[in-house]
Order: structure tokens, then sequence, then C-alpha cells
């Protein structure tokens, strides 16, 4: 049974940390006197905290935080924290980016009132959504009565009840602006380090509270204030229930708040608890008599995690909280909290939190180790058959983001649906950690012209982006704009639309000497609605008709690519070394697919280009000379559509980055030197069926395999203009050249065909080079296939064995062979301006506004030389 899908959700959902609390801020950052780093397993203190370091926690820590900090295995907690020192002191911001991958929202228990924590929304820059607060009763209360500083005799009667009404004046004033503050999203209890939490169900007698009141300040003369009197505790708790059950009922739509839950510590604590009130089990009435209020149990209620989920499996409104265990326990201690919590308690009443506080490592510790019993307790139910897999991806899914979302009222998106354009948090983070140098992030785009476009931004200003403070518009006219930045006619300096990042492009940019700099494609939209796909976006157009043949025919599109390169040698200016006049060939002795004294040459080139795409995961499948001079194909591996382009032109960018390295120019120019092969990007394209529970990859049934080809057929004419998107590209529509011919046909392993059928629904699509936008070029071969599902389109093109353009007039009608292949830009740009039915499926504005960039794009070219144009264009492609 293969549980990669289910696996990866667990490694990388996005979480909601609903029960975390401040990190110390730089200056105490390092400060293990007063803040002991041994803190983040334990919660000892004092001599007690000194036999953490022989716990089974703090080992495992110890190699795993080695591992963060890129220690050498066996590494020693000593090691440890001199190397956190290190980073601390190198960037500390870095430091807590790392500790924060896949952290989505922070819900902050913020008033520790350590003065030495940083504030709850200075948060917010490391994570893609904003932080919120969780405000704590106690800490409100005792600021209240710091504030009342009562003098003189408690023995009058009036004095007394003006004390007690001023308190509870004061405490329900500061409750009620909490409650109405929107970055408030719940509150705390810590009643069961206080007095615990059998809190009473009925309010004491005023007399009793004042007396409370006045145990408190007499104690606070020899120590701080603090609340820690049962009546006066039970009534802040029971003050807090009843003004949130009002805040759920309110007198008018007006007053209206999202839902606020109290959170209240149970269980594993520090020596300032009572391990016996510490159960849950204490608060069954309290919960019964305020069914309107939602109670969270926080910490797993550890050793009482049974107690508490049987509360939360009985009663609709309480939540059990599987954080603080994590990594204050064994692993096995760990796994055996989440099987108990799931012995009775429904995956929608789960939530995650970290309670990280003071050191980033909390959460990073926290969150690793949570995935990691995840992965085991969940695998195994689904192994055992308690659960599908798709019940389990639903578990965990809602445990590690959706059931905070829902409770909270937080309305946030989960991030990891990239090609909606969303910011997933975890790949950012995860990609800023493993990465620690990165310093700037390109955003990339490709016009109609294939050129590509970016806007470049420092690290921080990026973050930004991705938590959606700012956006990035870029005029409207780029649809409409050529090489040379020269605008069509048509075009307008009105109106814009906005970048939107695909992390799942994000990558380094590689073979640039000095630069601290990655690169990730981009999706455009609307302005109006930046969630709106702009019409005229390439990638989306790509994106949606995959969607639409995958979702109608219950068809998977595969595509990959065949990158054939130039290399060529610059001739430079004797005089001055930055002029190039042309270009020659780097090697002279080479023919296809032989290794030649001058090819061997080239291996260390080649070599380097092969092993600098797998270093950064593109799995070159094969390589070899092809038959210009200088002439070498990498196969690249299958992916769906929108991915295998994405790898294809970043596959082009380091084999040009390479090649500079090298002082080498590699063009994908498609003649770039007269009289040799040309060069081309031979797409494969194959569709499988995913309506077979035995098969989900089976080939399609016949009836759709040959409607996709015969939609291809029929409107191959005009797909051409976008994957011959140039005249230069047209030098290579002749026959001779095995680059599909003259005529508009298919065959088996013909060569000499434009379509190449490889095997059943597998084809090669040979009209089609480098000039070309490749997610345009690609968008209209699925979109003529679609076109095919669409109309049930008979195939009237038989198998051609043979190059056409060598067939006799009537063998070539006994086959269906009718049409001629376009011989120049223009005329594929008739054919397709008379192409109805791909105008609809790629967008009519989309097809004009191409149009016009094209003939734009052809009147500048036509008005160089051909040597200049040639040059122009290998100088650019």
């Amino acid at each position: 049974m293969d549980f990669s899908s289910l696996q990866n959700i667990i490694r990388t959902h996005p979480v909601i940390d609903n029960h975390v609390h401040n990190i110390l801020g730089l200056e105490k950052a390092c400060d293990y006197q007063n803040y002991p780093f041994e803190q983040i397993i334990s919660e000892a203190h004092d001599d007690a905290l000194n036999n953490a370091t022989a716990t089974l926690p703090l080992h495992r820590a110890t190699r795993q935080l080695a591992e963060l900090y890129k220690l050498p295995a066996g590494s020693s907690w000593n090691d440890v924290k001199a190397a956190r020192d290190e980073w601390v002191k190198r960037d500390y911001k870095e430091l807590i980016r790392a500790c924060l991958v896949g952290t989505h929202c922070l819900l902050l228990d913020d008033l520790l009132t350590d003065k030495d924590v940083e504030p709850y929304d200075w948060h917010d820059q490391f994570t893609p959504a904003r932080s919120r607060r969780i405000v704590r009763i106690e800490v409100l209360a005792e600021q209240v009565l710091a504030s009342l500083q009562p003098v003189g005799s408690w023995e009058s009667p009036q004095r007394r009840q003006n004390l007690w009404q001023s308190f509870q004046t004061g405490f329900e004033s500061r409750l009620q602006q909490a409650i109405q503050d929107p970055a408030v999203v719940g509150f705390k209890s810590v009643i069961c380090y206080r007095t615990g939490l059998d809190v009473q169900p009925d309010d004491e007698d005023v007399e009793v509270l004042v007396n409370a009141m006045r145990e408190i300040y007499q104690e606070a003369e020899s120590t701080r204030l603090r609340l820690q009197r049962k009546p006066l505790n039970d009534w802040v708790v029971r003050a807090t229930l009843d003004m949130l059950k009002a805040a759920k009922r309110p007198a008018s739509a007006a007053n209206v708040v999202p839902n606020k839950p109290l959170q209240l510590h149970t269980g594993l604590g520090d020596n300032d608890i009572d391990l016996v009130k510490a159960n849950p089990a204490w608060l069954q009435a309290l919960i019964r008599n305020y069914p309107e209020v939602d109670f969270v149990l926080l910490h797993s209620a550890y050793p009482y995690t049974r107690q508490a989920g049987y509360l939360a499996s009985v009663y609709p409104n309480v939540y059990l909280d599987l954080g603080e265990v994590y990594p204050m326990v064994s692993r096995d201690a760990q796994e055996q909290i989440l099987r108990e919590s799931f012995d009775l308690v429904p995956t929608s009443r789960l939530l995650w939190s970290t309670d990280g506080h003071f050191f980033p490592e909390t959460l990073y510790l926290a969150n690793l180790q949570f995935r990691e019993a995840l992965d085991l307790v969940t695998v195994e139910y689904v192994r055992k058959g308690d659960w599908t897999d798709s019940q389990a991806r639903r578990a965990v899914a809602d445990i590690l983001f959706h059931n905070s979302n829902r409770l909270y009222d937080l309305n946030e998106t989960v991030t990891t649906a990239v090609p909606t354009g969303d910011y997933p948090s975890a790949s950012l983070s995860r990609f800023t950690h493993d990465n620690p140098d990165i310093k700037h992030i390109h955003m990339q785009f490709y016009d109609y012209t294939g050129t590509l476009r970016v806007r470049a931004f420092p690290l921080v200003e990026f973050f930004k982006l991705a938590r959606q403070e700012r956006r990035q518009g870029i005029c409207d006219c780029l649809q409409l704009m050529i090489q040379n930045d020269h605008i069509a006619p048509e075009g307008s300096t009105t109106g814009q639309f906005y970048l939107v990042g695909d992390l799942n492009t994000l990558h380094r940019n590689v073979s640039i000497p000095g630069s601290k700099s990655a690169s990730l494609m981009t999706f455009w939209r609307k302005e109006e609605d930046a969630s709106a796909s702009l019409p005229g976006c390439p990638r989306s157009l790509l994106q949606n008709i995959t969607s639409q043949i995958k979702d109608k025919y219950k068809l998977d599109v595969t595509c990959g690519f065949e990158v054939e390169v130039v290399f060529l040698r610059p001739i430079i200016d004797q005089d001055d070394n930055t002029i190039v006049h042309g270009y020659t060939p780097c090697v002279r002795n080479h023919s296809w697919s032989q290794m030649t004294c001058q090819t061997r040459w080239m291996l260390p080139l080649l070599e380097k280009v092969v092993d600098t795409l797998m270093d950064n995961g593109i799995a070159v499948q094969q390589y070899h000379a092809e038959s210009a001079q200088g002439q070498f194909e990498f196969v690249l591996p299958p992916d769906s559509p929108l991915a295998a382009v994405d790898t294809l032109l970043r596959a082009r960018q380091i084999i040009t980055n390479v090649a500079e390295q090298h002082n080498l120019r590699a063009t994908l120019h498609p003649r770039p030197l007269p009289g040799q092969a040309g060069t081309a990007a031979h797409a494969h394209i194959s569709i499988t069926s995913t309506d077979s529970a035995e098969a989900p990859r089976a080939p399609p049934p016949t009836d759709l395999e040959e409607s996709f080809l015969a939609g291809l057929m029929e409107h191959y004419p005009a797909v051409m203009a976008f994957t011959l998107s140039q005249d230069a590209s047209y030098d290579r529509v002749q026959s001779g050249l095995w680059a599909g011919s003259e005529w508009v046909t298919w065959g088996t392993q013909n060569r000499e065909a434009p379509v190449r059928r490889i095997s059943t629904a597998h084809w090669e699509i040979k009209s089609m080079d480098g000039l070309a936008n490749m997610y345009l070029a690609m968008s209209a071969c699925l979109a003529a296939g679609l076109i095919g599902l669409n109309k049930k389109l008979k195939l009237r093109v038989k198998e051609c064995l043979h190059d056409a353009a060598k067939l006799s007039t009537k063998e070539r009608q006994d086959l269906g062979i009718t049409k001629k292949l376009p011989r120049s830009l223009e005329e594929s740009l008739n054919k397709l301006k008379g192409d109805a039915d791909l105008h609809k499926i790629l967008g009519v504005k989309l097809v004009n506004n191409y149009m016009c960039v094209k003939r734009e794009e052809r009147a500048m070219l036509n008005e160089m030389s051909e040597s200049t144009r040639r040059r122009w264009l290998i100088e650019r492609y």
C-alpha cells in the first residue's frame, strides 16, 4: 500500500499553532542563566532542571537540533548550545525563520508579563498569516487588583463593597475590551496552576471574595501580586464564561463577535501545580453549565489524556489540544498520547499547538516530533484498515489546520494549493531554512515573445508579498510588448495585473557567481480581484486546460521535453573584450551520437551541466550529441504539463548559466549555423485514464485517444502559430531534416511526421522550438486535443509510415493527408485567426493580443539583415 500522499500531507501541511508564547528578544536569546536552554524539554526549575540532561527527551532533542544547526552526528548538548549561540549572533531572525518551517499562524498567549520577550505582532514577519492573541484572564484580574492599591482599614462594610465593585467593574471592562478586540481570538485560564481545576459552579458570598482580595494584597507585601485564592480565582473563570456566553447571544446584530473559546491549562506543569487537581475531570460540571462556550483543554491533559478525551467526546463544546508533550516526553509517550487521544475523540475536536516559548527551537522540535508521531500512528491505522487513506488525510489536515481555523473564526486559507497562486508557508519556510544564504527573490514571467521578464525583491520584501501585505503590479501592456519594450499599436499604458508567485517553482539561481538569489514562476491575477486568474496568463491557461481534460474526461496529461542547444563560441573584439562580433561553433568535428575527438573536449562542460541539473532536482534521463556542430540534447523527465514546462525553462537557464562560465553561448535558435541541422524543442504528450480502480494510469479508451489526436490533426496549422513562433522557426519545415516534413500527419515512430506516435496515447510534437512561449505552445496543443474530445472527432488522417512529402498525391489522399504545414509565421497566424474553436478554448483576447505581438515582432525583425537578425536571436534565445 502506498502511503506517500498521506505522509506528504503530514510532512508539509501548514499548521495553525493554537497555543504558543512569545519568543525572547535578541539581547536575551542566549541568556542561559535566566532562561536555561534545557527548559525546551522540561518543566523543571532550579536544581531539578540540572537532571534534564540525563533524560531521553533531551538526548533526542540534541540529535534533532544538531541536524538543524548542521552539526556532525554525535554532537553533544554543549556542541548544540555553542552552535546555537553562533547562529543567534550571526542572524537571529534567520534561525527563527528556520524553526517556524510549516507554521502558517501563531495564536499567542502573550501575557506572560516577561519584559524580555518580543510583542505578539513582532512574530508576524515569520509566518504567512498575522499572529493573533490569546488573553490570559488571571493577568487581567491582577492588572485590576494592582490598579486599585487599597489603603487603610478593611473593616468598613461600605469600603469593602466599593472595593469589590471596583474590581468587578474593572475586570469586566478589560475583559469586554478584549472580547471586542479583533486581534484577540480566545482566552486562557491558568487556574490549574493557581487553585486547581475544581472550579465551584456557584458564586461565593461577596464577603468571602473580599477576604480573598485582602489576603492577596497582604501576601503581595512580601512578593509579587498574584491571583491565588480559590474563591476569587473561581469567580474570575465564571465571570469570563458568563461574558463569553453573552457575547455569543448579542442583543443586536451589530454586537456579534467571532467565536472566542476559553483555553484551560490541564495536566503537565511545573512544581507549582497540584497534579491531582490538574485532572480535567474536575471541569465536568463547569463544562455542562456553559454549553454555549467552547472549552479547549490544553497540553493533551497529560497524564490525564483519556479523561480529557472522554470530555471532548461527550460534550460538543470541548476540544482537546495536543500540545506541550512534544518535546517534553519520550517518543513512546508521545505516540501513546496520540493513540489515547484517538481512543474516543472525534478528529474534528483535536487541535495542534506547540506551547512553544522563549526559544524558537521549542516550536521546531514540537512540530518535528508531532509530525513523526502522527506519521507513525496514522499510517498504522490505515494499514490496519481502521481508516481509509482519504479519511486519514482529512483527519491530519483537520488537526493541523482546519479545526483551529474554524474554532477561532480565523478565516485563513490553506496555502499548500500552489496552483491557485497562494503562498504555502511550509514551502517558503523550508526553502529559506535550507538556503539560509539566499537574500533576494526573482519573480519571473514569460511574455508572448517567449522573453523572460524578472522583478527582483530583497527577501524581507518578498515575505510581505507572501503575507499579502503588498502586491506587485505589472502594466497590462506587457501582453502587447515585444523584446525591445516597444508596444504594439493596439496596446495601452492604462491598467495593470498582479504577479502571484508559485512556490512549487522556487529554486536557487545556480552557476551565477556571487549571486545569493532564487527565482520562482508567477501567475497573473486580475487587478480588481487578485484571487482570479487573468485571462491572458500563460501558466493559468495551461493549468486550466489540463484540468478541463482531467475533470471532464478522466484523463491525466503528462508532458516531457528534449532540450536541444548549440554551444557557440563568441567572436570577441581584440581591442575591447566586451564587444561580440558574432559566433562560431565551439567544435567542428561533430556528428549525431558520436564522441569525436573534439566532442570529448566538451565533456567537462556537458558533465557540469548534467551534474548541476541533477543536483538541483532535474533528473536528466540521457544526453548525447546531435547533428549540428556543437549541438547537444538533454532529455528531461515527464511531469504534469505545468510542472514540465517549469522544469524545461529552469533547465534552459541552468544550461545557459553553466555555458557562460565556460565562455560559451548556449542558444535555442532553430538554425544558428546556416547549412547545419536545425534545433528543436520536441515535446512529448501522453494521456492516461484515471477512471480505473484496477489501474489508475491505464491507457485511455480508444475513442478518446483517437478524438484527442483527431483534434490535434484538425487544428495543427493554427497550433503552429504558437509552437513555431517566428519566421526563423520555419526554416525547419521541409523534408529530409527529421523535423516533421511538410504535411499534417502522424505515424508510429515516424520522424518525418509532425506528430510521431511513440506508443498508445503517447505522441511527440516535432513542430516546436525554443523561440516559443512554451506555456502557450503546450496550451495550444492540449486545446486542440480538447476540441477533438469535446466534438468526439473521428480520426480521418490515417497513419503514415513514410515521409508524406515523398508520397504521390493519390497516396496522400488515400491516407487522408490533405493539409500542408504552414511555411511562414504569417501563414500560421492566418490559420490561427480563422480557427474559432481554438479561440474559444484559449481565449479570444489572448489570441488577438498574441497575433498583434507576433506581427509587431515580425516587422521589427524584418528590418534587420539576415546576419544581424540571426545574431540578435542567438543573444536572446
